[in-house]
């Protein structure tokens, strides 16, 4: 009689067999395989019409599984064994996904030019299409930040690259949203910033399962499966939304679904993806319970080992769905070319009516308030009164948040450099600044343990000396204003995107430590949280002083939108000082004064001591 042990290598055989059977159906039924050769045109052959497909469904699995052992490592549980277990195998897996990314690259190259891949190397082009064209370009990148996390993981165990790891594993897999599909679509920003929360998101879950599966549940498989499942939860709403989302952008009617091959593909991911959501209802209901009650592991890496199937069908069509040509959508009259939407002239009502949402920025906001909301009412239910005014200040500080990021402001902030200043005194310091006032460290900690954990940690400790929060919040600003980055931020999605995350954290951490609604690090004073407020008043004065002195910010971008509506750059510089830094500086002000008149008026306030923080 055979074990679980002996059965697993024939498991994991079918399950490749399968996707691989689910890949060239799919294909077949998108018409991207088998492909008709013209007479008289260059084929890149077999070996490639039939190994990139492949190649790439086995380089989605390995950065998943990369992805998933380091996130087990970091927050599934168990002791420094298991953790440099998880790394070392990491590492290998990492190793595999640089290979498989190399030869995507190879047999991209092929493909491109219609040659066999020995003919496509002889050519010379392959330095030229590595390191110029963006195809190549990006799967290079990938390789290299693969042997880089791959080294990593090997060397190194210590708690704080637990952490840095997955997420720099993450951030790993999205080059390749820049190009294809979703570069191509008519509204190309949505469908890139879609496309890519869709990757991560399936990469954290898809890796995260296997990792739980492959380690039979660790030291502690209950601590583990109820910690993945909450992740599993998130990225669950993420993949779905932003699918969904990607396939409307490229799309454009419900009736495309239904018209043409690639639309019915979609929703054959759309059934998978209910199949998968079936499984975390029965995990949620049933697996997890059983763990509870002292059942063991069994059943849920059983039903587990069912969804890692389904999952790996899934990364499969992905692929297939990648190599399918999407209907072609009409073009958008008036579509500007550079921004890739529509931008009609500004004025103050658009600000307030157009909308620009960005499905990352969106969730993101949407999970901070849910978790805030869930710790709210676990922290009432350990019978603490929490008080509506912090949650009304957390969530005005959300609802700005969410605003700059998502209505008129994002729309024309890329466009109109007065915009884009009072977009980041919103994101940066009047949303951050109500958030803190909310006291949200507490009901984080309580709803997502493992972010509490990291606001707890060494390093949280080292960020809120008052120095490093104050340098946290004014660096940015430096980096934006004075280095050059600002014309990147506005001509590319992902600096642009990685900037406002930047200011938006860093801005939140700095009033945690200054307005220290939640109780203040050791010797965080009143009068030290005085000098910080007046760090960042400085801050805000200075970026006023670098604009109306400096140089004009984006030109060369500015010149090649050539907007016929746009106004006089020098004097829109001007106008910026006034809606940025003086409306940022109006806030911390005002909120810093009411704060500490409210602490004059009332004694230390009880719930503090019952929150235990």
């Amino acid at each position: 009689m055979t074990t679980p042990s002996q059965r697993r290598p024939a498991v994991y055989a079918l399950m490749a067999a399968g996707a691989v059977l689910v890949l060239f159906l799919a294909m077949w039924f998108g018409g991207a395989w088998p492909g008709t050769e013209i007479p008289g045109l260059p084929t890149p052959g077999a070996l490639t019409t039939l190994g990139l497909p492949v190649v790439r469904v086995a380089h989605d699995v390995c950065a998943a599984v990369t992805i998933g052992l380091l996130l087990a490592a970091a927050a599934f549980g168990g002791g420094p064994a298991e953790r440099r277990g998880a790394g070392r195998a990491a590492a290998l897996w990492g190793i595999g996904w640089a290979v498989t990314a190399a030869l995507t690259l190879l047999l991209t190259l092929s493909d491109l030019l219609g040659l066999p891949i020995g003919e496509a190397l002889d050519s010379g082009f392959l330095p030229t299409f590595a390191l110029e064209v963006p195809q190549g370009r990006a799967f290079l990148i990938v390789a290299v930040a693969a042997l880089v996390i791959a080294a990593a993981s090997w060397l190194l165990a210590g708690r704080a690259w637990c952490v840095v790891l997955p997420l720099a594993a993450v951030l790993a897999v999205l080059p390749p949203a820049y190009v294809g599909h979703s570069a191509s679509a008519a509204d190309h920003n949505i469908a890139v910033s879609s496309l890519m929360l869709h990757i991560g998101a399936m990469a954290l879950w898809v890796g995260g399962l296997i990792a739980l599966v492959a380690r039979r549940g660790g030291e502690n498989p209950e601590t583990a499966a109820n910690r993945f499942s909450a992740l599993a939860l998130c990225c669950f709403v993420a993949v779905g939304v932003s699918g969904l989302v990607n396939a409307w952008v490229r799309l454009g009617s419900v009736a495309a679904f239904l018209d043409s091959r690639y639309g019915l593909l979609v929703l054959a991911k759309v059934a998978a993806l209910a199949v998968l959501g079936w499984f975390g209802y029965r995990h949620r209901g049933r697996t997890l319970a059983a763990m509870r009650s002292g059942q063991g592991s069994r059943p849920f890496l059983r039903l587990a080992t069912g969804e890692v199937a389904v999952m790996a069908g899934t990364l499969a069509l992905a692929v297939a769905l990648s190599r399918t040509p999407p209907p072609r959508a009409e073009q958008v009259h008036g579509l500007h070319e550079l921004l890739g939407y529509v931008l009609p002239p500004l004025t103050t009502g658009r600000l307030f009516t157009v909308l620009r949402p960005d499905p990352i920025l969106v969730l993101a906001v949407l999970g901070v308030a849910a978790a805030y909301l869930l710790g709210v009412r676990r922290l009432g239910g350990q019978g603490v009164a929490w008080p509506i005014a912090r949650t009304a200040a957390a969530f005005a500080g959300l609802v700005v948040i969410l605003y700059a990021a998502s209505g008129g402001l994002a729309a024309y902030g890329p466009a109109v450099f007065s915009v884009h200043a009072v977009q980041y005194a919103l994101l940066g310091t009047v949303g951050p600044a109500l958030f803190a006032v909310g006291a949200p460290l507490a009901p984080l900690r309580v709803a997502a343990p493992l972010a509490g954990a990291a606001l707890t940690g060494k390093v949280a400790a080292r960020a809120a000396h008052p120095l490093v929060a104050t340098a946290l919040y004014a660096v940015p600003y430096l980096v934006l204003y004075v280095t050059g980055v600002f014309e990147a931020t506005q001509s590319s999605l992902a600096v642009r995107l990685t900037s406002q995350l930047v200011v938006v954290l860093t801005g939140a951490w700095f009033f945690f430590v200054a307005f220290a609604v939640d109780p203040p690090p050791a010797g965080n004073t009143p009068e030290v949280r005085t000098m910080m407020i007046v760090g960042a008043l400085a801050t805000q004065a200075w970026i006023a002083l670098v604009l109306l002195i400096g140089p004009i910010q984006g030109q060369d971008w500015y010149a090649a939108l050539a907007l016929p509506w746009a106004p006089d750059r020098f004097a829109d510089q001007g106008t910026g000082v006034l809606t940025g830094p003086v409306v940022a500086a109006a806030a911390i002000v005002i909120l810093f004064g009411l704060l500490s008149l409210r602490r004059r008026e009332r004694s230390p306030e009880p719930e503090k001591a019952a929150i235990g923080v």
